[in-house]
């Protein structure tokens, strides 16, 4: 009887496969932390209150105070940051305590024009919209302040925005996908680990019946 002849086997492949699945997984893990998040980021975020992730937030800009540099509808993305490192000249986002009710609690992204220290050892902000001729009425705490503004993603952005502040909709195009891929990775992670198992039995295996035969 003839001997079924062995696919032969490359290592540095194999072991190439399976540093590449393992780093998928750890991708696909990550993304699925991410993803939930946001979704829970948007459900526990009040009437008002703009969501963060991980430090970072998005918005849209609602007025024309900031052009040319920011335009109306923009979507900006702003970064939680330290009061002791926001700087004159830096544009941060901010709850508003205009004394005008149409403003105050209101989402302001203005520029710094101005930064005082008080007795409290707080922060304390002038600000300024670019397209504006005089500073906000009322200046900015550190305890108001979102975060600094670090990307400008454009105007064409906003209706992405709108669709993705729907948790429903995060749910069926972020959560569920990555729920199933993680799935995925899970069980061909595990098929990894039991065929590693059996390959290292078989090399066992062939290794007693080399000694066997030496042996007669």
């Amino acid at each position: 009887m003839r001997k079924k002849k062995e696919k032969k086997v490359n290592p540095k492949l194999e072991k190439a496969k399976t540093v590449f699945k393992r780093v998928m997984s750890v991708i696909t893990a990550l993304s699925f932390l991410l993803g939930f998040a946001i979704f829970v980021s948007v459900l526990r975020a009040n009437k008002g209150e703009v969501p963060s992730v991980l430090g970072y937030s998005v918005m849209r800009v609602r007025t024309g105070s900031m052009e040319p540099t920011l335009g109306t509808g923009c979507i900006i993305i702003a970064k939680k940051t330290a009061p002791e490192q926001l700087k004159v000249g830096d544009i941060i986002s901010f709850y508003s305590t205009d004394p005008d009710p149409q403003i105050n609690g209101q989402v302001e992204t203005h520029r710094i024009v101005e930064k005082h220290s008080l007795i409290t050892g707080e922060k304390e902000f002038i600000t300024k919209g670019d397209a504006n001729t005089a500073d906000d009425a009322a200046p900015v705490l550190q305890m108001n302040i979102i975060g600094r503004v670090i990307f400008n993603l454009g105007v064409a952005s906003g209706s992405v925005l709108q669709i993705l502040q729907n948790p429903k909709v995060i749910f069926f195009l972020i959560i569920l996908p990555l729920i199933f891929i993680t799935f995925s990775e899970a069980v061909n992670l595990v098929n990894l680990i039991v065929n590693r198992d059996e390959s290292e039995e078989q090399l066992a295996d062939e290794t007693e019946n080399v000694k066997d035969k030496d042996a007669d």
